[in-house]
């Protein structure tokens, strides 16, 4: 532990003594448990008033972050963006309207929005914003549009996954991609049939919504244990229209639900929005055209001006989005962050742009850029690394901005602390706030449970409560 005589000086200050020995006593204990026989582990905790040091073993060590990585993201989303910035989803009809008939197409602006159709907020259910569009084409007296369902990419990264996100994760729920038009989270629920014993085969007895980009889904999945719960997979690629599930899920269930990522959210959305409108009396005769289909064709993006358009669909304000991304771990609004971040600072959206502003960002605010080597913007890649100490002082930071407040109302509740947990495999981390103290704890390549590693890292955190 190279670090613990730095708790040993602050041991001589009277006003710390007590909490270091106490912390320092615990470390101890937790890393000679056999969990951490052959793991990594770092610590940091600082107190928020001076920048001073309470205790830290390993800290400058950069370890694997999972989602404590949002603790910086957010951050950075605040400072690039501002609390109070919205997506704005512009949509337009180019063509000649007669007699109730639009003769060309209705082009939607992908900007990047992840919480178009989510379910977690009254303005973004996703038949409100559907029925915006139908009552916009209602109101002017369009009943059948002549022409395609266009989406214009205005400046994102044609690739909607990290580079590093593994295999195992992008066709699952948690690993939904972000295009420049998303809908619904990018996700949709699969419903199985199990077995009454382990090893049976399972079936697929309905999917949510029914619009889905995928056409074939291949299930191998089989029946495991009563109460063994959802140990499947869902393998896909971007773009691609067939999904290959494996694993196991918890005996005689009749509609246990699964949920996946499309692999086109441009499609997705289009899908369902044609679909709105045929209930609603208005027929779509064209195709639907994302905006990876023009890229693909070699097309350029419809031209289009003010005059034409329609209706404006508009997010929540960022912090209301940050805080559902720190509540529920959101991966998808991470990379959304990351990518509008750098796009609107004046390069491309994607993700590597996006982090390149976040480092310079930090290290103009004094954070030392060499602490942090990031991917993606959310934590779900495995090649994150991120030393505690550098977690610390952008925890620190964030208490000076002005949207602190919006920030630390995001941060979920763990043991009575607030703070943001990070799972990916083998990795267990914490980072957050405790009283005047900023702590980030960090653990890679532990053995044994999670649940047993963690009361463990409760044991320590305990001690400065």
């Amino acid at each position: 532990m190279r670090y613990l005589w730095l708790s040993l000086l602050l041991i001589t200050s009277s006003g710390w003594a007590q909490p270091s020995q106490k912390i320092a006593a615990a470390w101890t204990r937790m890393l000679q448990n056999e969990q951490l026989s052959f793991a990594s582990a770092g610590i940091c905790v600082m107190d928020l008033r001076t920048g001073e040091i309470l205790f830290a073993d390993n800290h400058r060590t950069g370890l694997a972050p999972a989602s404590t990585t949002k603790v910086l993201t957010s951050i950075a989303a605040f400072d690039a963006l501002g609390a109070a910035y919205q997506y704005k989803t512009n949509i337009y009809i180019q063509g000649k309207i007669n007699a109730g008939i639009l003769d060309g197409d209705l082009i939607i602006d992908g900007t990047g929005d992840p919480s178009l159709g989510s379910w977690r907020y009254a303005s973004t259910k996703n038949n409100r914003q559907l029925q915006q569009i139908a009552a916009a084409l209602t109101s002017a007296g369009i009943r059948q549009i002549n022409g395609n369902l266009v989406v214009r990419n205005t400046g994102f990264d044609n690739n909607p996954v990290p580079p590093y996100w593994p295999w195992a994760d992008i066709g699952n729920y948690y690993g939904a991609g972000i295009w420049p038009l998303n809908w619904n989270e990018n996700q949709y629920d699969l419903y199985f049939k199990t077995g009454s014993r382990p090893g049976q085969p399972t079936s697929i007895a309905g999917q949510k919504p029914a619009d889905l980009p995928i056409t074939t889904f291949w299930n191998q999945a089989n029946t495991g244990p009563a109460g063994f719960g959802d140990q499947s997979v869902i393998y896909t690629a971007p773009y691609s229209k067939m999904a290959f599930i494996q694993g196991s899920l918890q005996a005689n269930e009749t509609r246990f639900a699964v949920s996946g990522a499309v692999p086109d959210g441009e499609r997705f959305m289009l899908m369902n929005l044609q679909s709105h409108l045929k209930s609603q009396g208005i027929s779509c005769l064209g195709k639907i055209v994302t905006a990876s289909d023009l890229n693909i064709s070699g097309s350029n993006p419809p031209e289009i001006t003010d005059n034409q358009l329609f209706t404006t669909i508009t997010s929540p304000t960022l912090d209301t989005l940050v805080y559902w991304f720190m509540k529920k771990s959101i991966n998808l609004y991470g990379e959304a962050f990351a990518r509008t971040i750098g796009k609107e600072k004046g390069k491309t959206g994607s993700t590597e742009a996006g982090l390149e502003w976040m480092e310079k960002h930090f290290k103009a605010a004094g954070i030392d850029p060499r602490g942090m080597h990031l991917t993606d913007g959310s934590g779900l890649s495995p090649t994150n690394r991120i030393a505690p100490l550098t977690l610390c002082e952008a925890l620190r930071y964030a208490k000076t901005r002005p949207w602190f407040a919006a920030y630390l109302a995001a941060f979920p509740e763990y043991n009575g602390m607030t703070l943001k947990s990070g799972t990916i495999h083998r990795v267990k981390c914490f980072a957050g706030y405790q009283g005047n103290y900023a702590v980030a704890i960090m653990v890679n390549n532990y053995n044994g449970s999670s649940s047993g590693l963690v009361s463990q890292l409760y044991a320590v955190l305990n001690t400065l409560k």
